[in-house]
């Protein structure tokens, strides 16, 4: 009885659809056959090497290591079938050498059928910098940590030396001061504690998009706090859109980002005269743009230095407590993708420019 062999070429990974579909699909991989020609390279490791697969593909794996003869490391390293990584050099398109760790297995017959041999791929001087990196946030982290806890005891050993004066003490003629003292310091521990809950919380919320934005609503709301807050002599709201139908933003984090924009304006010392907030928004090329000016609002010149960090720091949440809500519109802007600048006119005149994108951009036609 004479079996026919199985036909298995229409389950065999063709070079078009490895093409196709690695670069995207599988991240840190490069597929060379089995001379170690590169066939495809994951689009991450496209990145940082600065070529595309068009540029490479055919190449031995060598030309991006040029000195260094990784082709007989993995000769060597495959013969067992499977190595654990080892560190080679590639240079970038750009002529940068970058560290790279290097993994990989053989699978036999599956990869003598196939051709093509499968290697992981590691940015390690990307590794060593993310390291530094949290080292750095680490450090941050642990000065905050020493600076809120003295900036907390303060009052709480104020409260403590109050209390035993309330015990030591022969009458009541000052018991009436001592309370009021004691209530004063306890109102300041509890604003310190809020200020670091309210920052920590602030982005606390789904990124997905949410309802259709109703600027109507937003207007209305932000009037509302303005009148809550402060009085200002003049305000403003300008749209380059029709105000009702916004998809692909998050209704309740971009209610947020300009809440506490303009709860961080409406803390600052105003000049008796001429107060003026205006917001212009425009929609267009996938993005929304909102400015908000103000006229009247002094900023201190540490504060503005401060406020011109790319990344805030916790600590000057403590030194600066008027820009606790600033600090937390970043954070806020962060997680919805967006870009928050400022810039300082004068020390009383101040525009901040904010980009968000549009995750839906079909939606951009209901404007």
């Amino acid at each position: 009885m004479n079996l026919s062999e199985p036909d298995i070429s229409s389950r065999l990974i063709s070079s078009e659809s490895l093409r196709q579909k690695l670069p995207t699909i599988f991240l840190d991989s490069m597929v060379v056959d089995l001379q170690f020609n590169i066939n495809v390279i994951s689009q991450n490791v496209l990145d940082f090497l600065e070529f595309t697969n068009e540029e490479l593909a055919g190449k031995s794996i060598n030309y991006l290591a040029r000195e260094e003869d990784v082709v007989q490391l993995l000769q060597k390293e495959l013969a067992a079938g499977y190595f654990e990584e080892r560190q080679v050099g590639f240079y970038t398109k750009s002529n940068r050498l970058v560290t790279i760790g290097i993994s990989g297995f053989y699978l036999g017959l599956i990869s003598d059928i196939n051709g093509r041999i499968i290697l992981k791929i590691r940015n390690l001087d990307e590794v060593q910098l993310i390291n530094q990196q949290l080292q750095q946030k680490k450090a941050e982290l642990d000065k905050f940590i020493y600076r809120a806890a003295h900036d907390l005891r303060g009052p709480l050993a104020t409260m403590q030396g109050l209390l035993n004066l309330l015990r030591i003490r022969e009458d009541n003629s000052e018991l009436d001061r001592i309370l009021q003292l004691l209530d004063a310091h306890a109102q300041k521990l509890d604003e310190r504690l809020y200020h670091m809950v309210y920052l920590a919380q602030s982005d606390d919320e789904d990124n997905a998009p949410e309802n259709s934005i109703n600027f109507n609503t937003f207007e209305a709301l932000l009037r509302k706090v303005i009148e809550q807050n402060a009085f200002v002599d003049f305000l403003e709201f300008h749209y380059s859109a029709p105000r009702e139908n916004l998809k692909g933003v998050n209704e309740v984090l971009l209610k947020s980002l300009l809440t506490n924009l303009l709860l961080y304006l409406l803390s600052l010392p105003k000049s008796k005269l001429n107060n003026q907030i205006f917001f212009r928004l425009l929609v267009e090329d996938r993005e929304l743009s909102i400015t908000i000016g103000a006229h009247g609002f002094f900023v201190e010149d540490a504060m503005r230095k401060a406020m011109r960090q790319e990344e805030f720091i916790y600590t000057d949440m403590i030194h600066y407590p008027r820009l606790l809500n600033f600090f937390a519109a970043q954070k806020i802007a962060w997680k919805l993708n967006a870009r928050v600048n400022v810039h300082f006119l004068s020390t009383e005149k101040q525009r901040i420019s904010i980009s968000i994108p549009v995750i839906d951009a079909a939606s951009l036609g209901l404007l």
